[in-house]
């Protein structure tokens, strides 16, 4: 067990395989609930290294990424850097609207980041048509290969899990406080809130729930910074 304090730039990489019908395999990477501040600078540097060496097809964005004017800037800086890079799509977080949500969405539009807050879109990538919805449940089941579901807060998919095969969230932070694991439930945390698992098998949809990059109360106990990067292996194959 592991007392984390103050604004330190550690952070792991969960490492999924998922399999689909798709015709060619790819990667997703999900980053949420950045929080960055004036002290976020090494944090920035090495969630570059990092982006840079696993290389994801796409890059999902959800939500809270600063706390503060300085973190905007950070954020900035980190955008600026993968700018080019294609496929990076972005959706709105709670902690956003302190700044605007327009704000945060022309920061991204021009990095050439993808706003995707309560819209979807079909990409084609690798031969695969992919269906990301983000911070939005799609109308009907996609006649896409394979569905994406991004949203912040985590909601229950029981009624949605048919249209989508694999689904992202954030915002619990894991709470960031870990006592206990229990069928990769954390406790105490759960007892509060359901959803603050790290995934959920379901018929049809693999969930993920990210435990983020950051907090605004710095001080995590058990419970580690993630982003989640899951390659989707074609069944095709």
């Amino acid at each position: 067990m592991k007392l984390e304090t103050g604004y330190n730039d550690h952070f792991l990489v969960r490492r999924v395989q998922c399999v689909a019908a798709v015709p060619a395999s790819f990667s997703v990477l999900y980053i949420s609930d950045l929080h960055f501040t004036s002290h976020s600078g090494g944090m920035v540097e090495k969630m570059l290294a990092c982006i840079e060496q696993l290389d994801p097809s796409v890059i999902l964005l959800g939500g809270d990424y600063a706390d503060t004017k300085k973190g905007f800037q950070q954020l900035d800086c980190l955008l600026r850097s993968l700018s080019s890079r294609e496929n990076i799509f972005a959706i709105a977080g709670n902690h956003d609207h302190y700044f605007g949500i327009q704000a945060i969405q022309q920061l991204m539009v021009n990095n050439g980041v993808n706003w995707l807050e309560k819209k979807s879109t079909v990409i084609t990538l690798n031969n695969s048509r992919i269906q990301l919805d983000g911070n939005v449940f799609s109308g009907e089941k996609s006649d896409a290969d394979i569905s994406v579901l991004f949203l912040h807060k985590p909601l229950k998919l029981e009624q949605q899990q048919h249209k989508y095969q694999l689904a992202f969230a954030g915002h619990l932070h894991g709470c960031q406080f870990v006592l206990w694991q229990h069928n990769g439930a954390l406790y105490p945390g759960r007892f509060f809130y359901p959803l603050n698992i790290l995934e959920q098998k379901m018929e049809h949809c693999h969930y993920l729930i990210s435990r983020g990059m950051g907090d605004t109360l710095p001080i995590r106990f058990n419970c580690s910074k993630e982003m989640i990067f899951v390659t989707i292996n074609s069944n095709k194959i």
